[in-house]
């Protein structure tokens, strides 16, 4: 019973829900949006000098190296957000599967799909301890 007070506050606290699909196209756009915003300082300020000494190529090279940098810290961010819930959400389905419910709680992190499947997990994983005390008590 307790599993499932923690389970539920944890639903109850959540209160925006932004589906995976929209967290990627926006991801998307930033990404698009990233080398636009670069020119745009590079282009306010003086970048006379910068230019004067890397040269056209190697300012545009500067800009593509820092772009990349951005895209690949923002993508790793976003896939470990995507990929961490439900390699936990493997781990304990594997110890249900072993028959151990004590450690058999999902931790429900956010409010999109994913935590939807948590949070439906938790519920399944309760619904199961009650049916095996109710069993239990039958087999005494």
């Amino acid at each position: 019973m307790e599993g499932m007070a923690k389970s539920g506050t944890r639903g109850r606290s959540l209160t925006l829900q932004i589906p995976i699909f929209y967290k990627l196209f926006a991801s998307m756009l930033f990404v698009a949006v990233i080398p636009v915003i670069l020119l745009g300082i590079m282009a306010a300020g003086d970048t006379g000098g910068i230019v004067e000494v890397l040269g056209l190529q190697g300012t545009v090279f500067v800009l593509t190296l820092a772009t990349l940098a951005i895209v690949v810290m923002w993508s790793f961010f976003l896939a470990s957000s995507i990929t961490s819930p439900i390699t936990q959400l493997s781990e304990v389905a594997r110890h249900v599967s072993m028959g151990d419910l004590k450690e058999a709680e999902v931790d429900v992190m956010s409010n999109d799909e994913i935590g939807d499947l948590a949070a439906s997990f938790n519920r399944m994983i309760n619904s199961y301890r009650v049916l095996d005390a109710l069993a239990r008590e039958d087999n005494e």
